[in-house]
């Protein structure tokens, strides 16, 4: 649900389009091919990969309004991510190791019955990571992992506490 009245687009909108609640996924299905690259240099492992998320449209797309309406949107292709990371991971002994990373992703245009939507552009996010990685068991390792955004859509600062477990 969004904070529109009646309508979010055209001559008569009543609101942002802004959703009320956070989405558990974008609605569409997509396919992602990625190659990953690995090259061991003791004491060191320098890692990259390329990524291609390809959404698939979906025809008759609605969307419902603060009064309970829908609103119909018709045909919706969200824009295709390209995307590429690379760096290098460094041991410090056998439990603990550091990583120093870039990710960048850029994401097309979004397409709304064959027109790019208003407002919709290309966009870049380029994230700088510094990650920490300690195995607490044979079962467990601590990941921690601080991004620093690059570009001017991506948040300026993330963090990432991972706890992966193995059975």
């Amino acid at each position: 649900m969004t904070d529109c009245q009646t309508r979010c687009v055209g001559d008569n909108a009543s609101g942002t389009g802004l959703p009320l609640d956070l989405p558990t996924g974008s609605g569409f299905w997509a396919i992602q091919p990625s190659l990953t690259w690995l090259f061991p240099s003791d004491p060191a492992v320098f890692f990259g990969s390329v990524s291609y998320l390809y959404n698939i449209k979906r025809d008759n797309v609605e969307r419902q309004v603060l009064n309970g309406a829908m609103e119909p949107l018709g045909t919706v292709k969200p824009g295709a991510v390209a995307g590429f990371n690379f760096g290098m991971g460094l041991a410090l002994n056998d439990k603990a190791s550091l990583s120093l990373g870039y990710d960048h992703q850029s994401i097309a245009r979004t397409k709304q019955n064959g027109v790019a939507v208003p407002g919709s552009v290309r966009t870049q996010l380029g994230t700088l990571l510094m990650g920490f990685s300690y195995r607490l068991t044979q079962k467990r390792t601590l990941n921690v992992t601080v991004g620093a955004g690059l570009t001017r859509d991506t948040p300026d600062v993330s963090l990432s506490v991972r706890l992966p477990t193995s059975f």
